[in-house]
């Protein structure tokens, strides 16, 4: 499950004047004054454990994706990636809870009641759980290690995925609502900034999310590393299950909290969703948002088809256990801090354009030796191979990056969660369909890519047929570039970006 990539957007047309002029009277009216963000005001505190504990639920996530599905249950790579689409669901109503944000403040503020209530929810599906726990698992434990050679103690186990699919589901739907008024929020902050630095505050809280996402990997790595679940520690000295998701569950608790109390914001009046739902079908009408809005649905769908071989060659083939992969996905989080950074003291007047082929580029080709070499057989050990995480993560956060400075040109202060919205629901919308896509197309590839058993037989012809899908996904992410003119390259000042 990840986070929603929530760009965030309010009207930005060649004839935007004339459309906000049209509904400024139907918006929610604020106080005047600019708001304004800084790290050592206890006001903005609640914002900042809102990322940090975003970044903590995405950073450890993956374990229970991966170390619970796939080594715990067993379920197969092809039901994992569809579980995964089905709990990454909510991101689609993303739209709908920002125009909910901007149009029905609650207590008369518009942020902050939704951020506490989405943090409470995703609190309550993981409380429930811990409550709901783990059946056997799938194959016999014994000395340490599964017997993977020996019939199944617990066949039944696979189909236990589906209530924490679930639980995970709604999680993500209160992520989604706490999100969407953030991310709407934010934009607000970035608008009191100075045209030269706008978007500084932005790098700095993903910095803040991804330091988040490396506290988790740390708690994974050590704490949640057990031999029951691929790791290489004894299970009697690690962190049981419900231990584990208590933690989750108590984070998001205080994140709920303190959004209530710390978070500075405007207080705003009601205002007309059908005004609201209209200025999106406006936006929608606009060359140039209609421009940014195809290439992140092309990016999340066309061009996000991945292989379905990449969890067993890491798990089978290269013998990735939690410990080194937790390691992978730190290493892809100081990579993605350093961009952030980078980007906030030296980057904010760069092409976009430049930013994300950059990030593309270096992170595939960086991927691309230790895959290859694990496939064949050259070199398979559990540190040389890096994996996923560093192709997923660096692209994501500079994508995220960016999306967020489109927003900032293409909002006002009215109506930034519902840009957010509007642009995460479109990327959202894709994301089905590139999981769709990826099952359809390598299902084709004979032997099964999903079958564990295939990867345990090792045939010279098997490692061809895995070597080819992952050449198939490199492809299809570079040819994702040539979308990249879409975008405007830079900021040229509120409603002023060009193509």
């Amino acid at each position: 499950m990840e986070a929603c990539k929530t760009p965030t957007s309010s009207a930005a047309c060649d004839d935007t004047e004339k459309c906000s002029q049209s509904s400024s009277d139907s918006f929610a009216k604020v106080e005047s004054g600019k708001l304004e963000f800084a790290f050592g005001d206890p006001r903005n505190c609640g914002i900042t454990l809102h990322y940090f504990t975003q970044g903590f639920v995405v950073g450890g996530i993956d374990s229970i994706l991966v170390n619970v599905l796939a080594g715990y249950l067993n379920v197969p790579s092809n039901i994992q990636q569809g579980a995964v689409n089905m709990a990454n669901l909510p991101c689609a109503f993303a739209v709908l809870l920002g125009i909910l944000s901007d149009a029905r403040p609650i207590f008369g503020y518009r942020r902050r009641p939704y951020m506490a209530g989405g943090w409470l929810l995703s609190a309550a599906c993981f409380a429930y759980m811990v409550w709901l726990g783990l059946p056997a698992p799938y194959y016999c434990f014994a000395e340490g290690q599964y017997l993977r050679n020996q019939t199944p103690c617990n066949p039944d186990a696979a189909d236990f995925y589906v209530w924490p699919i679930v639980c995970l589901c709604l999680s993500q739907l209160g992520m989604t609502a706490a999100t969407a008024s953030a991310q709407g929020l934010l934009v607000e902050y970035a608008k009191a900034e100075p045209e030269k630095t706008r978007g500084r505050t932005q790098a700095l809280l993903q910095m803040v999310g991804t330091a988040g996402s490396f506290c988790a990997v740390v708690l994974v790595a050590f704490g949640f590393n057990g031999q029951m679940f691929t790791g290489s520690f004894s299970q009697r000295h690690q962190l049981s299950y419900p231990e584990f998701l208590a933690i989750f569950a108590v984070l998001q608790c205080i994140a709920g909290l303190s959004c209530i109390f710390c978070v500075r914001e405007h207080s705003g009046a009601r205002a007309s969703v059908r005004e609201y739902a209209r200025s999106s079908f406006h936006l929608l009408e606009n060359k140039a948002f209609s421009a940014v809005a195809l290439y992140f649905f092309a990016n999340s769908s066309l061009f996000n088809i991945a292989t379905s071989a990449g969890l067993w060659v890491s798990l089978e083939w290269a013998k990735v256990e939690n410990m080194q992969r937790q390691l992978s996905s730190l290493f892809g989080m100081l990579l993605t801090l350093l961009g952030c950074w980078l980007t906030q003291r030296c980057l904010l007047g760069v092409s976009w354009r430049k930013i994300l082929f950059g990030a593309c580029i270096f992170t595939n080709v960086l991927d691309m030796f230790p895959q290859f070499m694990t496939i064949f057989d050259i070199v398979r050990d559990q540190y040389f191979y890096l994996g996923e995480p560093l192709t997923r993560n660096v692209p994501i956060a500079m994508s995220n990056l960016v999306t967020q400075f489109l927003v900032n040109e293409l909002a006002d202060e009215k109506n930034c969660a519902l840009v957010v919205g509007l642009l995460t629901t479109i990327g959202a919308v894709g994301q089905p369909l590139s999981v769709l896509l990826s099952n359809q197309l390598f299902s084709l590839f004979t032997p099964d890519l999903f079958l564990r058993e295939n990867y345990v037989k090792d045939t010279p012809a098997f490692r061809w047929t895995v070597a080819s899908s992952f050449l198939l996904s490199y492809s299809v992410s570079f040819l994702g570039m040539a979308m990249l003119p879409l975008l405007p390259s830079q900021k040229l000042g509120p409603r002023k970006l060009s193509l």
